[in-house]
């Protein structure tokens, strides 16, 4: 346990280092509705990796108001075995506030988290991951761009 623990975090401190290969892939494109969004690709050393794109803001509602923030994200290469979280999160006095949020084991294509935030207020709004697994353990995390809006 203390081995693995001493991996992880070196492997940790090699990704706020950036000694890790970042995915050359271009991220899929968003809906049709959704604004450009960059991705925010991350390494957990060889192996599964998880982007998460930035947020915006979508009419989900048969009303016609723009009333739900989302976010998108996807594993990238073979993540079998791997445990994943990712996370729709806004800004607060208090820092960061999950609103929406999902733990998987395994692969998983391109997904999206959401919140109603209609008549919420101004925020700030990101998406963040994390991927743990590999022998040795490995870790890696990624946090897309803010995007502040109004619900």
């Amino acid at each position: 346990m203390k081995k693995s623990l001493t991996v992880a975090a070196a492997a940790c401190a090699a990704l706020l280092l950036g000694s890790t290969a970042a995915s050359a892939e271009a991220p899929a494109a968003p809906p049709a509705s959704a604004p450009k969004a960059a991705a925010a690709p991350v390494a957990a050393a060889a192996g599964c990796y998880l982007k998460v794109y930035t947020p915006w803001k979508e009419n989900v509602s048969p009303t016609g108001v723009s009333d739900h923030a989302r976010g998108k994200y996807h594993t990238v290469n073979n993540c079998s075995a791997w445990y994943n979280t990712a996370l729709l999160q806004y800004h607060r006095w208090d820092g960061w506030n999950r609103i929406a949020g999902t733990e998987w084991v395994g692969n998983r294509g391109t997904s999206y988290l959401q919140w109603k935030c209609q008549g919420k207020g101004t925020f700030t709004y990101r998406t963040k991951g994390s991927v743990r697994g590999g022998s040795p353990a490995r870790v890696g995390w990624a946090t897309s761009a803010e995007r502040r809006f109004t619900c």
